[in-house]
């Protein structure tokens, strides 16, 4: 990734998170916005700026921590102690920066339709479907065997204007036969065609996700936390 690409990635971030539009501007500074009213803690680093929104309490208590400490998931639970914090993990954010011409499967039979991706659904565990969130994305591009059935699919939606937010999901039977990849390298090339940077998501843990996304040539440079919190003793 480029400075200006860089700089259009924490535009968005700032805007997700209600900052001014510079917020994330300065690598090893922390932007924060106390949120009274906030049901979450939200912290997010992108290539060394940090950005934290959350009620006025947490934001106390968060700033005796690193922005490494709080990157790691654990210390915001801390942080939440008290309020009953809750978190999925940290989530790793790559973005890819170019084309790519590398296609797994030549010549795929490709469908756009969302039924087809409501099928590969019912086909995989909760959690990859959770994790992909195909169902709220759109521009899907679903590989089809020659029953017209499913085997992986991707797609994104526009995410604060400037982002393309990717989804990818593959059927167990069909993995580690490209399909996976095939999708998702379609997806994120149309994404970039239509001027948008493509952003992939993965918990920390999903160590097949964040490697495809590597044989896409996105690139890591941030993490995301959310942690649910509700009243409690501070």
């Amino acid at each position: 990734m480029d400075a200006h690409q860089i700089d259009i990635i924490r535009l968005a971030w700032s805007r997700e998170f209600g900052l001014p539009d510079r917020a994330l501007s300065e690598s090893g500074v922390r932007s924060v916005r106390v949120d009274d009213t906030a049901n979450r803690i939200l912290f997010v680093r992108i290539a060394g700026a940090a950005a934290l929104v959350a009620p006025g309490w947490a934001v106390e208590r968060a700033a005796d921590h690193t922005d490494d400490e709080l990157a790691d998931g654990r210390t915001l639970l801390t942080v939440a102690k008290g309020h009953a914090g809750r978190s999925p993990g940290p989530v790793e954010l790559g973005w890819a920066a170019d084309f790519g011409k590398d296609v797994a499967v030549e010549e795929p039979l490709v469908s756009h339709e969302s039924a087809h991706v409501i099928e590969l659904q019912g086909l995989c565990p909760p959690d990859d479907v959770a994790e992909a969130g195909l169902a709220e994305k759109r521009n899907w591009f679903t590989v089809l065997d020659e029953a017209h059935h499913p085997l992986a699919s991707a797609g994104y939606t526009e995410w604060q204007g400037i982002v393309a937010d990717m989804g990818a999901l593959t059927a167990p039977s069909a993995r580690r036969h490209g399909y996976g990849s095939t999708a998702a390298r379609l997806a994120t090339n149309d994404a970039l065609d239509a001027g948008l940077i493509p952003q992939w998501r993965a918990h920390r843990d999903n160590v097949a996700s964040r490697r495809l996304a590597t044989r896409l040539d996105y690139e890591e440079l941030g993490t995301f936390v959310s942690i649910a919190v509700a009243p409690g003793t501070v």
